[in-house]
């Protein structure tokens, strides 16, 4: 079934394709094409979401008396908090530049967790990092954890923080931090500790969503894009491995993904027989050659694809460092892939990328860039992961089944 060219809300996305789903097919069902069947895992909320609203607009009542500056006071140092996750973090990026752009002598730090930090490490408009340990990045934490980074962002004097995350606890560091100027998003009550919160309520990309806070005081933002900088020892290392590679165009496959601290949600992947299938055809064609990539955990969802071809791809499935990929990516000619870090690391350098959703929503979460092909069907049920919630009730996951092989065929022929 043929799909139809659209514009989503979400401007960066230029390219997306939708459609309706095509009619099942037994041969293609997901328990036949899977190494198993999807799943997802994630932290158990103590406190329902409601419950936490309520208590936060509570909290919000000693702050409204609390005296505040009529504008924005340009500041010395500024603190951007965004702990996790790879993805989330890269949307960051532009507010990053912005910042820069506007305050090109202040310090600019960024508050980050370990699982994420490559993701920063090399920007050169950051002037340092703070490390966020455990705190906001899914995983549990302890009280001792929370206030160690109390103590770390307060040791940085910082004049002015934007908090890009809507978890109260984390909104409420820069205040516990001493920052005075506490700028940051305000989901249902939960930035009640700020002094300019923006609202969380229009269906809005993330990363737009993130440069609102910079707007909001005034900053003027141009020509946003997600940025990530390999180093140039990661370069030397990807030219090498690439030295003896076929002058064809170079196709990045990232199969899995879905994983980040606290959440496992295997259901964003689409199934490795169809991988195959693609792949195949693209080596067998003469349209370029592939290669697959992934985290050393991803190991057996590679295999399966190259069980299922009859062409050899190039398989550098846990062989590749975040830095390595980003410079693996930055020479590719189009990376193929789910909403993933590794999407978003492939925007960031500049790669084409087809990106296939299902459960996520491509207007919030898809490829944040000009040269981008999204391939998501509204089959009824979807988006149904909202806010880094998932309805675990789903147990039959047509939303990712729903995109076919021929249609990831033509957005890739299209785009090389």
């Amino acid at each position: 079934m043929a799909c139809l060219m659209a514009h989503t809300n979400a401007q960066p996305i230029r390219k997306s394709l939708y459609g309706n789903p095509p009619l099942p097919r037994p041969s293609l069902g997901w328990r036949s094409e899977c190494i198993s069947a999807p799943s997802v895992k994630s932290a158990k909320s103590v406190v329902p979401p409601s419950l936490v609203s309520a208590i936060c607009h509570l909290l919000r009542i000693p702050f409204r008396f609390a005296p505040r500056s009529a504008s924005f006071n340009a500041p010395s140092s500024i603190l951007i908090i965004k702990p996790c996750c790879l993805g989330d973090v890269l949307m960051a990026t532009p507010v990053i530049a912005a910042l820069r752009q506007a305050f090109p002598r202040t310090r600019i730090d960024f508050a980050v967790g370990d699982w994420s930090r490559a993701m920063v490490e090399n920007n050169p408009h950051l002037d340092g990092l703070v490390d966020c340990g455990p705190v906001g990045s899914g995983s549990h934490y302890s009280w001792r954890e929370y206030l160690d980074l109390v103590r770390r962002i307060r040791a940085g004097r910082y004049q002015a923080c934007f908090v890009l995350d809507r978890s109260p606890l984390i909104s409420l560091l820069p205040y516990l931090g001493g920052i005075p100027q506490r700028v940051g998003l305000d989901s249902q009550g939960r930035g009640f500790s700020l002094t300019v919160g923006v609202p969380v309520a229009s269906l809005k990309h993330e990363a737009e969503l993130y440069l609102d806070t910079v707007r909001a005081v005034g900053i003027e933002v141009k020509d946003p894009r997600l940025e990530f900088y390999p180093t140039e020892e990661d370069r030397r290392h990807i030219a090498e491995m690439l030295r003896a590679a076929p002058r064809a165009p170079l196709v990045v496959i990232h199969p899995a993904g879905g994983s980040n601290p606290g959440m496992t949600l295997s259901a964003k992947r689409w199934p490795p027989q169809r991988f195959a299938a693609l792949a195949d055809r693209l080596i067998e064609e003469g349209v370029a050659q592939v290669c697959l990539v992934g985290g050393p955990e991803d190991g057996p969802i590679a295999a399966a694809i190259k069980d299922g071809m009859k062409q050899e791809p190039c398989d550098l499935t846990g062989q590749l460092a975040f830095g390595q990929l980003g410079a693996l990516l930055e020479r590719s000619d189009l990376f193929i892939g789910h909403d993933t870090g590794a999407m978003h690391l492939a925007v960031a350098v500049g790669a084409p990328v087809v990106a296939i959703f299902g459960p996520s929503d491509p207007r919030t979460y898809g490829p944040y860039g000009e040269n981008s092909v999204v391939l998501w069907h509204d089959v009824g049920c979807n988006p149904c992961l909202l806010h880094g919630r998932w309805d675990a009730t789903c147990s039959r996951f047509r939303c990712i089944e729903a995109v076919t092989v021929e249609e990831v065929w033509q957005a890739a022929i299209t785009s090389l």
